[in-house]
This record gives structure tokens, C-alpha cells and sequence, in this order.
């Protein structure tokens, strides 16, 4: 259900990329993958629909009104800002904006919907993992293979673990847990649960393995929503 439009998309002013590349990956491949490297960002065989979440900072199921092309057609882009020094991620987000909005005519808004959402909060017994106290290199590895899915966090936020089961779950999953350090944990859980799986459901692994809950819920879900967009010519 639709609810009240809080801001309409427009180009950011600024900064924008100074030179832009876009060509279509013909490769059939899976993998999408983009770098940055000093004042240049690439991406090898991405979507349009990978470019719009990483420009919003939002989840797959937090977009609506999209064609289909979005998802299936990949581009291999190399933009820069004409500058030496690295693009951070909160430079990436409107550079990204201005490129959608030049190249592939993107005009977008903001829609608050109620949905269906998951509250994380830490079970009876408390959390069953520790704070960080070593120097790696913070960060998230997900895999799956064999029926089986696995999380491991490091040196991260548990903000960042409720993020990523909003993307095993197709839902927003809003950080209740009040734990406010970085931590390291590890989670595996059985992708298709049945009385036969070696893994537990992910619901359970977060309880006996992280000390974790998720309580079901309605609440808003912020959606962006695509009013118009455009294939970009290749240049």
C-alpha cells in the first residue's frame, strides 16, 4: 500500500563524475564487481538496479516501479572525478545520483509504506559473541553452497548483521539489539530447512548461535520509486 511521497528525486548538484564510460557486458556472466581505486570508479558487469542501490543506499525490495531491463541488463562503466583522491562512500552516493540522472534519465521519489518488517533484539540468555578486540580489517563475507548459508562479520557494527538478513529475508530488519560496539561473529544456517537439514532454520542458527531474535512486525519501510528512466546510449 502506498503512502505519502516525503521528497521527489532530483540531480544532486553536486559532485559529479567528470568523465563517464558506458558500454553494455554482453558476457552472460554472474558476478558483478566495482572497485574504486583513487578518483576512478569501476564496474564490470553490473545492473542499472545494483547502480540505483548503491546510489540510495537501499535494499533490493525497497525499490518499486521499475522495468524489467534493470535487473537484466549489465553495463561495464568507468567514471571519474578527474582527482587523485579516493572517492569515499559518502561521495559515492551522489556521484552515483548525478550519473543516473544524466546517463540513464533516472527520476525518482520517496514513498513511506507500511510493511511488514522484522525487529533484531538480543534473546533471554544475551548475546553469545564477543566485541572486537583485534585490528583486521572490518568487514562482511556471505557465501552459500551445499544447501547451506554463512555469515561472518568482523570488527563490524550489528546494524551491519541486521542489514544483511534484510537481504537473506527480502525484509528490513531494524537493529533493536541496543549493543552499540563492533563485533565478530559467525552464523551458519540451512537455506531450505526441512526435518532432514543438518543447519538449523535462520531463525534458530541467530538464536543458538548469536543469542539473537527476530520478532516480526508491521512498521514503515522508506521505498524509492522510480518515476522514469531511460537505457543510456554507449559511448
Amino acid at each position: 500500500m502506498a503512502g505519502l511521497a516525503l521528497s521527489y528525486g532530483a540531480r544532486a548538484q553536486s559532485p559529479a563524475f567528470e568523465v563517464a564510460s558506458i558500454r553494455p557486458n554482453l558476457s552472460g556472466g554472474a558476478n558483478t564487481q566495482i572497485n574504486i581505486s583513487g578518483g576512478r570508479l569501476t564496474v564490470t558487469n553490473g545492473s542499472l538496479k545494483t547502480l540505483i542501490r548503491n546510489a540510495y543506499g537501499i535494499l533490493g525490495f525497497q525499490l518499486a516501479g521499475e522495468p524489467r531491463w534493470i535487473d537484466t541488463d549489465m553495463y561495464d562503466i568507468v567514471a571519474t572525478t578527474g582527482g587523485s583522491e579516493k572517492i569515499s562512500a559518502d561521495q559515492l552516493k551522489p556521484l552515483l545520483q548525478n550519473l543516473l540522472a544524466d546517463r540513464f534519465a533516472l527520476k525518482v521519489h520517496w514513498e513511506t509504506r507500511e510493511t511488514s518488517v522484522y525487529a533484531l533484539m538480543v534473546d533471554k540468555n544475551g548475546p553469545k559473541f564477543k566485541e572486537s578486540s583485534g585490528t583486521q580489517e572490518p568487514g562482511i563475507n556471505t557465501s552459500k553452497g551445499s544447501g547451506k548459508g554463512r555469515m561472518r562479520g568482523t570488527r563490524e557494527p550489528i546494524s551491519i548483521l541486521a542489514s544483511n538478513l534484510g537481504n537473506q529475508l527480502g525484509a528490513i530488519v531494524l537493529d533493536k539489539t541496543d549493543l552499540q560496539r563492533a563485533y565478530d561473529w559467525t552464523l551458519e544456517w540451512s537455506l531450505d530447512p526441512t526435518v532432514d537439514s543438518t543447519e538449523p532454520s535462520l531463525f534458530t542458527a541467530l538464536r543458538e548461535q548469536l543469542g539473537l531474535r527476530l520478532n516480526s512486525q508491521k512498521g514503515p519501510m522508506e521505498t524509492l520509486v522510480i518515476d522514469s528512466v531511460k537505457k543510456p546510449s554507449e559511448n
